[in-house]
């Protein structure tokens, strides 16, 4: 599935189920104000550079290859459950969820690297039995993480704490 035929999917609120999409591009400076509900699917590219989600963006139980979501706002909270991440992950200069909508990341295997680096949580987050095999920064000192509530991160493998992008 292209990125065309899926971005007129999910402009329908329509949940994407048992899919193979080759790319979802939503455009840097997007004000994105449908629900994205991606669940059984694997999907090789995700770009979603500088998007405001004013939905919750839900993804489960899917295989991802090449994401990035930096400087994207998930206003309405973030779930991601039961997912395999191939590569490195970006969500750097995000967050910003408003206080009473998740970002949740349970359950997951992460097979490269996570960036959090200057990521802004105003609402609840909760990063709980995943898999960091080449870690991530989410529980770091020295990258520019706020966070205005407790974050619940734990019983996860691997480093959370590195203090570093691992930018390659």
């Amino acid at each position: 599935m292209t990125s065309k035929e899926t971005l007129q999917l999910l402009s329908k609120n329509l949940p994407l189920t048992n899919l193979h999409i080759v790319e979802l591009v939503i455009d840097g400076g997007t004000i994105w104000n449908n629900e994205i509900q991606i669940t059984d699917c694997t999907i090789d590219n995700i770009n979603c550079l500088c998007v405001m989600f004013e939905k919750p963006v839900i993804l489960k139980n899917s295989l991802l290859k090449n994401v990035s979501f930096n400087f994207s706002y998930f206003k309405k909270g973030l779930t991601i459950e039961n997912c395999i991440f191939y590569n490195y992950v970006d969500f750097e200069a995000g967050g910003h969820n408003e206080l009473g909508n998740l970002i949740t990341i349970i359950n997951n295997e992460f097979r490269g690297f996570v960036n959090f680096n200057d990521c802004w949580f105003t609402g609840e987050v909760n990063v709980s039995n995943n898999i960091f095999l080449k870690g991530s920064n989410i529980a770091s000192k020295d990258q520019y993480l706020t966070f205005d509530l407790s974050p619940i991160i734990e019983n996860n493998i691997g480093f959370t704490n590195i203090e570093s992008d691992c930018r390659q």
